[in-house]
């Protein structure tokens, strides 16, 4: 390696260390936001949300649901950290006839803020197949540490 890669390579290394550093104490204390995923190669996506308990009683505490807007989509994926535990996890967006053919995913995160990325294959309701740039959900989980409820886990 020449002598300038090698002081780009080390340029790089430092400026992304500093960037993690200031970045972290932002996320950790950051309101819920939902930055929608970018589709490549097909029209459009329909809206992506997600739910926690404290939007809507159905939901255990310690549990983010997300759910694709639309009837007759199919695939992604939704990986995520929790940020007070460090736990990390992964699960498809699902359509199933108990969803109503909507692409679904239920997480047990455990309590705290977690930050999820919504990306992959994915095919809207129109049949167009694409691939989702990641989108970006932080969400504060409500709950209270039940020894029977595992974080990292996939909720059944």
């Amino acid at each position: 390696m020449t002598k300038s890669g090698f002081a780009v390579r080390a340029a790089a290394v430092v400026a992304l260390g500093a960037a993690g550093s200031l970045a972290a104490p932002g996320l950790a204390s950051a309101s819920p936001i939902d930055v929608q995923p970018t589709p490549l190669l097909c029209s459009y996506v329909a809206p992506i949300h997600s739910v926690t308990e404290t939007d809507s009683d159905a939901l255990e505490e310690g549990r983010l649901f997300f759910a694709v807007g639309e009837q007759k989509a199919q695939n992604g994926q939704v990986g995520w950290v929790n940020t007070a535990t460090w736990q990390t996890g992964g699960a498809s967006l699902t359509a199933t006839p108990q969803s109503s053919d909507v692409p679904v995913a239920l997480l047990n995160t455990g309590p705290g803020t977690v930050v999820s990325a919504v990306w992959g294959p994915h095919q809207n309701a129109k049949g167009e197949s694409c691939f989702l740039l990641p989108g970006i959900d932080i969400s504060q989980v409500p709950g209270d540490d039940d020894p029977g409820d595992e974080p990292g886990e996939t909720a059944q």
